[in-house]
């Protein structure tokens, strides 16, 4: 996939049904639940700096972004209701979290 085909164009909260969307230059669109993306994130914190450091995490079936800030012109850093916001959601690793069928 190219870099042009990970941009997104636009990014979406639905705070009511607590989806992100995102729609991607080359058309596709990606839904992710809050509590995906709260499970999935990407800092050492919750992955670790080695596979055997990685975290399980459990129990943020309710858990809200309370913001979304751009990092560059290649993430989004997302804060959650439960106080965490360290990760860094690059487009790619997003894109890669969709695991919708791509058009």
């Amino acid at each position: 996939m190219s870099q042009e085909q990970v941009r997104p164009v636009e990014i979406r909260p639905h705070t009511k049904s607590k989806i992100l969307e995102i729609e991607w230059e080359d058309g596709h669109v990606s839904k992710y639940t809050y509590e995906y993306l709260r499970v999935e994130c990407p800092c050492a914190d919750c992955k670790g700096h080695t596979p055997d450091q990685a975290k399980t995490i459990t129990g943020k079936e309710n858990v809200d972004i309370t913001s979304f800030d751009p990092v560059g012109n290649y993430a989004i850093q997302l804060s959650f209701d439960d106080g965490h916001n360290t990760g860094i959601f690059t487009w790619e690793h997003l894109r890669n979290l969709d695991t919708s069928p791509q058009e």
